[in-house]
């Protein structure tokens, strides 16, 4: 006990120099940093603004947190440990809102001089507006080989957009994508709308609109497609002389699709008759299938036009006056043995003539007496 209390005024100076030399010893090895976390931005009481009809947008989400830590505490500290915040109700004409920042978790203890950066942002105040927009439905993708999309149907059609003037000015059309890429069956769901610029590309980042629907619900029918064979045929007859020869189909294939049951059953496809009614040469006639389709049947490609080329040709001219020859011959041999026979009949009745001429002649002159009868008689 006599130690203790021998050169107890050393002994104190002693404690505190080590009391002193510690906290150097500390403040060299585990010294404080400026160190920083980035917090989200909360807002609160946003609908402050919602009786006058407008609407409020912050130039920032996030804001820096500044504080000062130990070397040794540094990792203890994270963004959860704060809290950043405005208050709508700060307002001013300005524009500008002070940020304000809450240490959580009881990490106080640890840290100091706390500050937001920066301290102030930035709020816009405009008009509220609502516009009504035409859903614009688009295929994305394309199905499985041997498949067609044959309808795609979305309810509703359309679709009540609010949000700022600025906001509802950059949005030109709204659009809803279906995603059909290498689909085999029918399909529905639900998607949500996009919007999309001028330019037709998305916009992003509209967080501050409302939508009357924010899912749309779609169906997709899908039909199977299949290759089938094209025939025409003629009806009437040509112009006199002329006589049909060929017909050709161009395309004489074309890709039709239908449900399983009705497109298995067609193998060939009709097309309506040519009409070639005095026709006095070839002629050439275009269809447009997707006219003459049965309901259930439809195109699965982008052109339906036919063209059928019927071949029309004069008649040969030997093939034309060979009957009219055979049938003139007999006529004209008739005509010369009638004539023949005539001459003939004419040149014997005038040989008859002549001879009968003759004899009456003969039979009408005078006769002389003989002298030998005169003689005796007188």
């Amino acid at each position: 006990m006599r130690y203790l209390r021998e050169n107890w005024g050393l002994k104190l100076i002693s404690l505190l120099l080590a009391i002193l030399l510690w906290l150097i010893v500390v403040n060299v090895s585990k010294p404080e940093i400026s160190d920083y976390r980035t917090v989200d931005l909360d807002i609160l009481n946003q609908g402050v603004f919602a009786a006058e009809g407008k609407a409020w947008d912050v130039d920032r989400t996030t804001v820096s947190v500044g504080y000062t830590v130990r070397t040794d505490q540094r990792a203890n500290i994270s963004a959860k440990d704060f809290h950043a915040y405005i208050d709508l109700r700060d307002y001013s004409i300005t524009g500008a809102v002070p940020v304000y920042v809450e240490v959580l978790n009881e990490k106080d203890s640890l840290i100091s001089d706390v500050s937001a950066r920066p301290s102030v942002v930035r709020v816009s105040i405009e008009n509220v507006q609502e516009k009504q927009f035409n859903l614009k439905l688009k295929q994305v993708g394309t199905p499985a080989d041997g498949f067609t999309v044959s309808n795609m149907i979305i309810s509703p059609e359309t679709v009540y957009v609010s949000g700022t003037e600025s906001a509802i000015g950059r949005i030109s059309e709204v659009g809803v994508n279906i995603d059909v890429n290498n689909l085999t069956e029918s399909r529905s769901g639900t998607v949500k709308p996009v919007f999309y610029d001028a330019n037709g590309n998305i916009i992003t980042g509209l967080s501050d609109l409302s939508l009357s629907d924010s899912e749309i619900n779609y169906s997709v029918t899908l039909h199977r497609k299949k290759s089938i064979n094209l025939l025409s045929s003629i009806r009437g007859t040509p112009a006199v002389g002329y006589q049909y020869e060929s017909m050709t189909v161009s395309p004489d294939s074309i890709q039709l699709s239908a449900s399983n049951t009705v497109i298995d059953a067609m193998t060939v496809f009709e097309l309506p008759a040519v009409d070639i009614t005095g026709a006095t040469g070839s002629l050439t006639q275009t269809f447009h299938i997707a006219d003459y389709l049965p309901a259930g049947v439809e195109l699965a490609e982008p052109s339906g036009d036919v063209n059928v080329t019927v071949r029309i040709e004069r008649i040969p001219e030997t093939e034309t006056t060979a009957p009219e020859s055979t049938e003139s011959l007999p006529r004209e041999s008739t005509r010369q043995e009638n004539e023949s026979g005539t001459e003939e009949s004419h040149t014997e009745t005038t040989e008859s003539r002549a001879e009968t001429s003759i004899a009456r002649s003969r039979t009408e002159e005078p006769r002389e007496p003989s002298q030998p009868e005169a003689s005796a008689r007188g």
